[in-house]
């Protein structure tokens, strides 16, 4: 009986219960974040957070009580002389602890990311919840702006976000953090800016927002915006391009749309008098979407022609925007990172304090070699 008594009491203590335990509705779950400069030495950072109670659609009562408003979820900001205090001002009028686990985008301001945020960024490693696969972006404006926006799809801005992000670039904070402290490697950040909807209706236009170039930095400093040509040419740089489209010209008036299948990227490296150079040699798969001048493809000579134009096409792309960093002693691509990788003690004694000088004259070749593999059949007759 004693015994019995003893295991028992034993049972007990490991039967207690959860003391410390944090109810669900206790917090306040952020799914995104921005960061603006205000002033000197002033940041404010903005989180948007659901509101149970208004997720459930029409008709639903929800859960959690206590919310309102007609958007299903709640935006604050508070300013302080650094993120966690910005962050500890905005919790003083929060019923809810802030909770970051479930951040899924955090975006920074145009402002910020001019003058360089890599401290901004010291916060997401140093605070456990927060997750270095949280995707980043670089705002055109103010970062609150973007999280305000009234995306149709999606019931919270940062789903639309976070779903628009994996279909571009899904650069997140543990890459962007590994580009600044990469030797011979700099960052790029895709721009997410607020546009209205284009639906004929002024009084029923919302503000959407729109992912349609990125932004080169020079370590943690936003340098430029690309432009369209640019754009393309640092997704085929990431090897992104796979299941996009481009459009060339092929006459005056007609052009081209191809799909692109499949894609690789190599490069080879060469010393030429003490200098290293650089070969990119990038092969596309491509399915031909639109044939607007209905050339007939399967001929060798209209296939060569229009496979030239293509080779042509993404060779431009591809250097337009290697040509704009390299001029700007930003290297986009890492051809730094390559020497430190496969040269190191050349690179470490010859090439690491002035590299952002070499790469204004170095020479990189883009070759490309593409290929339409399957065709359109609109049974429409192809010119001869």
């Amino acid at each position: 009986m004693v015994r019995k008594s003893f295991v028992l009491m034993i049972c007990l203590i490991f039967l207690s219960g959860c003391w410390d335990r944090v109810e669900i509705n206790d917090l306040a779950f952020v799914t995104a974040s921005g960061v603006d400069k205000e002033d000197e030495n002033k940041f404010r950072v903005s989180c948007q957070i659901p509101l149970p109670g208004a997720m459930g659609g029409a008709g639903s009562s929800g859960g959690g009580g206590g919310t309102g408003g007609d958007k299903p979820y709640y935006i604050d900001s508070a300013v302080g002389r650094n993120i966690r205090e910005a962050n500890d001002s905005l919790q003083q009028r929060m019923s809810r602890r802030l909770y970051f686990a479930h951040r899924r985008v955090i975006v920074i301001g145009e402002d910020l990311a001019k003058t360089g945020f890599h401290k901004s960024l010291d916060v997401i490693l140093v605070q456990p919840q927060s997750r270095l696969s949280t995707f980043m972006l670089i705002s055109s404006g103010k970062a609150i702006d973007v999280l305000n926006s009234s995306p149709h799809l999606e019931q919270l801005p940062a789903e639309a976000i976070r779903e628009m992000t994996k279909n571009s670039l899904d650069i997140t904070v543990k890459e962007v953090i590994q580009d600044i402290d990469r030797p011979g490697k700099d960052p790029v950040v895709p721009i997410v800016d607020v546009v209205k909807t284009q639906n004929g209706k002024k009084e029923e236009q919302k503000d959407e927002v729109e992912l349609k170039s990125f932004a080169i930095l020079k370590n943690d400093q936003y340098k430029f915006e690309t432009n369209p040509e640019e754009t393309l040419g640092v997704i085929w740089l990431k090897e992104k391009m796979a299941g996009k489209s481009i459009t060339f010209t092929v006459s005056d008036k007609d052009e081209v749309n191809v799909e692109v299948a499949r894609e690789s990227l190599n490069v080879v490296h060469e010393m030429k008098n003490g200098v290293p150079t650089f070969t990119l040699y990038l092969k596309a798969a491509t399915i031909l979407n639109q044939n607007e001048k209905n050339l007939r493809v399967e001929k060798p000579e209209v296939y060569n022609d229009l496979k030239r134009k293509l080779d042509k096409t993404i060779e431009n792309q591809v250097t337009a925007v290697l040509e704009k960093s390299m001029a700007e002693g930003i290297d986009l691509y890492g051809f730094g990172w390559f020497l430190f990788r496969t040269q190191n003690k050349l690179w470490m004694k010859q090439w690491e304090d002035s590299w952002d000088e070499i790469l204004k004259d170095l020479e990189v070749t883009v070759k490309v070699d593409s290929d339409i593999r399957r065709m359109s059949n609109t049974g429409i007759q192809a010119e001869e």
